[in-house]
């Protein structure tokens, strides 16, 4: 069986890297229904596409949940409490498996209603209620997938996360086209079971890496008493964690309504704009935040806090430094890259000038989710959240209003609010990580002098 021992010797590159890919491939199974759907109808994708946000929003606290047992078992690793492991595997599947079907019976439920709270009407509302019923209605599966997923994550495979994520695509494919063309008369509806059947394949092949290739048994006889135990570190950390990018999210949809009053161009601008930074800077960030979690959380358990402060500061050179130079690339060929999405050279000229602001913004942004996912893994994190999110309301909306409407700087004005926004957080964030306090905030004591029982 694995020990902590190989994932503190892992170097972050090792990490990261096949999380940005897992990243990217899951971000590319929204691209791969959006192109399906627009062979059953224009009406179908632009339906589905309007229900993309609602899904996210209970990816959104799946994952940073998830990502909170994460933490914990790599403390639990790191302290070398390994016998402790699979109860608080136990008790993150479980807690991911209630919000999951809490989420289905919403969807289920609701599935009529909210395409029409949404706005849509007609057609498209019955499209968009045929898919949120079938695929929301199987969100369960989304937030066992991901808590699978952090398993792995905790013990520093992500190798094989990515694997998972090539894996559903590559099945998402194949099961969209033998839909699409031996049951044309499903439409919508059989495109969104060959997404469902996806997302039951990706859980069915972490839960088999997690049994037979890392050689973990759940034990989920469990008693409550001892899961419940485990559960309360996980939702120390896992709450304020939800919290944050739910209230990143309220911001957004305020700035959203600035950018509406400033025209249909602007709004477009942004919308292809944010697409490329998406797709490179802000994965590059979340995939290094991730990995930096995963090694900091291993050293604070085993109080290894020098290494820790190393690898945080190191982290956060190899972000904001990727992130600057992916900045400069998309600022170079950023024209070519506009004229893929539109022809229109207004659009064009409004974003523009954004590509030249986005370094500002990216670096900061790389500081923030790196140095604020090194103190959620330390425990840490209600410091994140509170802080954070009073900044996003105190900071960056009224900023974005001054500079945009006020200013009449538009586009140019959102992003720059967004570069003080990223980084006024990212620099509290790493002084709060400068105090130390993190160094008391760990979620695990340490293996006491008695025997470490069996282990995961």
């Amino acid at each position: 069986m694995s020990s902590t021992r190989p994932v503190l010797e892992k170097s972050l590159w090792s990490l990261a890297w096949p999380l940005f890919w897992s990243l990217l491939l899951s971000f590319a199974l929204n691209f791969v229904d959006a192109f399906f759907l627009s062979r059953v109808s224009d009406r179908a994708a632009a339906a589905v596409g309007a229900l993309l946000p609602v899904l996210s929003l209970t990816v959104m606290v799946f994952s940073p949940v998830s990502q909170a047992g994460a933490s914990v078992a790599s403390q639990l690793l790191g302290a070398g409490r390994k016998g402790d492991v699979p109860a608080t595997y136990v008790a993150l599947i479980g807690l991911d498996a209630a919000m999951g079907l809490a989420a289905s019976a919403c969807f289920l439920v609701l599935g009529s209603f909210i395409p029409r709270w949404l706005g849509l009407e007609g057609g498209m509302a019955e499209d968009a209620a045929t898919y949120l019923r079938i695929v929301g209605g199987g969100q369960v599966r989304k937030a066992v997938q991901i808590g699978f997923t952090n398993i792995l994550n905790s013990r520093g495979d992500t190798r094989w996360v990515m694997a998972e994520a090539l894996l559903t695509n590559v099945f998402h494919i194949f099961s969209n086209f033998a839909f699409l063309h031996f049951l044309p008369e499903w439409g919508v509806r059989g495109i969104a079971c060959s997404t469902l059947l996806s997302l039951l394949v990706g859980m069915s092949f972490t839960m088999l890496v997690v049994r037979f290739h890392l050689g973990v048994s759940l034990p989920w006889d469990t008693p409550r008493a001892v899961l419940w135990e485990r559960l309360r570190p996980i939702l120390r950390i896992g709450l304020p964690g939800a919290a944050e990018p739910m209230s990143f999210q309220g911001a957004q949809l305020v700035v959203n309504t600035f950018l509406i009053g400033l025209g249909t161009r602007v709004l477009a601008a942004r919308v292809y704009a944010m697409n490329f930074f998406l797709m490179t800077t802000i994965l590059w960030s979340v995939a290094l935040g991730i990995a930096t979690q995963i090694a900091i959380a291993h050293r604070v358990g085993a109080a290894l806090y020098e290494d820790a402060q190393r690898m945080l500061v190191r982290s956060l050179q190899i972000a904001i430094a990727g992130n600057v130079l992916l900045c400069a690339l998309l600022a170079l060929v950023h024209p070519w890259l506009l004229r893929l999405l539109t022809d229109d050279a207004a659009i064009i000229a409004v974003a523009h000038p954004v590509f030249w602001i986005a370094p500002l913004v990216e670096a900061g942004r790389a500081a923030n989710i790196v140095a604020g996912g090194a103190l959620r893994s330390c425990g840490d994190a209600r410091y994140t959240a509170v802080r954070g999110s009073l900044l996003m309301w105190l900071v960056g909306v009224p900023a974005a209003y001054v500079l945009s409407t006020t200013l009449g700087l538009g586009l140019s004005g959102i992003w720059l609010a967004m570069g003080l926004d990223e980084g006024v957080r990212g620099v509290m964030n790493y002084l709060r990580w400068r105090s130390g306090h993190w160094r008391s905030q760990r979620v695990v004591a340490p293996l006491t002098a008695q025997a470490d029982p069996a282990g995961a």
